[in-house]
């Protein structure tokens, strides 16, 4: 089976959950369903280009490195490449909250922000032209190109698998510290090395406890913790989304193609039974 089916069956099951728990009542507007059906089938046709493009690029820069490294260990070339995937998406993203000085990344990054909520949906919740200033989609095809094929493909479904359960309103972290063994304590304990989905969470809200402006990591929080934008909050965040306007659904999935507009304010989703209930994006 091939990767992106087992990432699917995750995504499925996650959601499964969700909509069973009551998170996906009342939280979407017209525009969120857009926009993720846009996000869902149009990266059907986006990802075959950008593949090309990155394969073309990577040929271009390192002609004599073709499975140059076919024979590397397996643990120790997946550790490499989780590493330095991290660290320079961390920077990535980090550059893609910067409005003054990257407002082009802000403004393909946004359409993720934009959503009044975090449930698993989030992470197909993408622009289209995003994945191509991704680091991740560079260092999988660089693995790809260099014969790494066994660490790349782990690389693949560990970055996707964490990121559904730390976008997901299932949330396991509250389970672990509610009910696990060592509770609260070992939920921090693993904050020192892995992002949960509290960490997550935080960095798509507002007002207290949401930190749009830290939490820049995906996998490991210790760069947050290195370089000084690691929030721990106490909750779940007042709000989810960016405060103010949204852009029309179809600007924000193809800019910079076309420019994002005006934004205006969008119908007020139904409260759910939480806190960091959703009001408006």
């Amino acid at each position: 089976m091939q990767p992106a089916y087992w990432i699917l069956i995750l995504v499925a099951g996650i959601l499964v959950i969700e909509i069973v728990r009551g998170r996906h009542k009342g939280v979407h507007r017209r525009q969120d369903f857009y926009i993720l059906a846009t996000a869902f089938f149009g990266s059907q046709l986006t990802r075959p280009l950008w593949a090309l493009i990155t394969a073309g690029a990577i040929g271009f820069l390192l002609p004599a490195y073709r499975g140059a490294l076919a024979d590397a260990p397996f643990v120790p070339a997946l550790l490499v490449l989780l590493l330095v995937a991290e660290f320079c998406q961390y920077w990535i993203h980090r550059a893609a909250h910067n409005t003054i000085r990257f407002p082009w990344l802000h403004g393909m990054h946004r359409t993720h922000h934009s959503a009044p909520y975090v449930n698993v949906t989030l992470m197909y919740r993408t622009n289209l032209v995003w994945p191509l200033v991704h680091s991740y989609t560079w260092w999988t095809a660089i693995a790809f190109y260099l014969g790494m094929f066994g660490p790349a493909t782990a690389f693949y479904l560990i970055i996707m698998a964490w990121n559904a359960m730390t976008h997901s309103d299932w949330r396991w972290d509250d389970a672990i510290a509610e009910k696990g063994p060592g509770g609260a304590k070992l939920v921090s304990a693993i904050e020192w090395v892995f992002v949960t989905p509290r960490i997550h969470h935080t960095h798509h809200g507002y007002g207290k406890d949401g930190k749009v402006y830290r939490n820049f990591c995906t996998f490991f929080s210790f760069y947050d913790r290195l370089f000084g934008t690691l929030h721990i909050p106490e909750g779940r965040p007042w709000r989810y989304g960016l405060p103010g306007g949204e852009h029309d659904w179809w600007r924000q999935m193809i800019y910079p193609l076309v420019p994002l507009g005006e934004a205006r304010k969008l119908p007020v989703p139904k409260p759910v039974d939480h806190p960091g209930t959703i009001e408006t994006a």
